[in-house]
């Protein structure tokens, strides 16, 4: 009986410790789930911030970091670039106010309402010196009367 009354007790202290194990490893699947949680928000709570720097303090952006702006400014003027050329190629044009592609025949942007062709008017060149938008820091075209990038109003 006592061979009987060891395995029966090795048997419920296996049990228990297994019990244990799957609570632990519960808990840890639990954690690790919250963990990561916790950084995509943390991510995205920086990714905001970093944008509300960028486009909101641009020039202290710049002083604090001017690598890192020229580099977003960069990337920028290359997307915007590239976002007009893959309109182009598609038979679009791009609002100059808000940037959403449009028609190439239409008379009005379908995300502003802006009139595209008294918009398109309004950024046409009219000298070389470069300008940067206040609001939001991108490159205007010259003699811009609104940003291309936000829809700011200049000077």
């Amino acid at each position: 009986m006592d061979f009987f009354n060891k395995a029966k007790e090795s048997i419920a202290s296996a049990s228990r410790d297994l019990t244990q194990k799957a609570t632990d490893a519960g808990g840890l699947a639990k954690v690790t789930v919250h963990l990561k949680e916790l950084e995509r928000d943390y991510n995205e709570q920086l990714k905001r911030l970093a944008e509300t720097l960028y486009t909101q303090h641009y020039n202290e952006a710049k002083s604090l970091c001017p690598d890192v702006v020229s580099a977003i400014d960069a990337n920028r003027k290359e997307y915007e670039k590239d976002k007009r050329e893959q309109a182009l190629l598609k038979g679009m044009r791009i609002c100059p106010n808000c940037g959403a592609e449009q028609e190439k025949l239409a008379l009005k942007c379908t995300a502003c309402g802006i009139n595209m062709d008294d918009a398109e008017k309004l950024i046409m060149p009219q000298s070389s010196a470069k300008a940067f938008c206040p609001k939001c820091g991108q490159e205007l075209v010259d003699g811009a009367k609104f940003c291309m990038s936000c829809g700011n109003p200049i000077g």
